[in-house]
């Protein structure tokens, strides 16, 4: 039994596992939806800049590479559109976020010892062997249950 997916109200809906961008929908967002992602951006940004002065560049630097305006975006989604489509956005950012630290050790592990257009390059193909691989592996974890 295939459940139905709640569409999304933004400009990429989901619906029947594929995506599909709206921009359209962009004009649908109230100024107070952007003003609440501008607020958790800064937020983020400033509380990363914060932790760089206060315990260095290199845990700023981490803390930068948080998707700022993840928490608004999923605040918005679930009052929006029900938790559902919030908890398959946040499994989305997670899935990136794994694939982008398998991007980042490549990266550190290859541009010492290699050109760094080809570690760039293999960075890149591993960070996208990684990110599909969850979503398959997550999408028919999804189908099963």
């Amino acid at each position: 039994m295939r459940r139905r997916r709640v569409p999304l109200h933004g400009p990429g809906k989901v619906e029947s596992g594929r995506l599909r961008i709206d921009l359209a929908a962009l004009h649908k967002q109230s100024v107070s939806d952007y003003l609440v992602r501008f607020a958790f951006g800064a937020g983020v940004s400033a509380g990363a800049a914060i932790a760089g002065i206060v315990f260095g560049p290199r845990v700023g630097g981490v803390l930068l590479a948080f998707p700022a305006i993840l928490p608004a975006s999923l605040t918005l989604i679930e009052r929006k559109a029900g938790r559902r489509e919030a908890v398959v956005d946040a499994t989305g950012a997670i899935i990136g976020a794994v694939a982008l630290v398998v991007f980042a050790v490549v990266a550190s592990w290859a541009l010492p010892r290699i050109d760094p257009i080809v570690s760039v390059a293999l960075a890149g193909a591993s960070w996208a062997v990684w990110a599909m691989s969850l979503y398959a592996l997550v999408s028919r974890l999804w189908r099963r249950s």
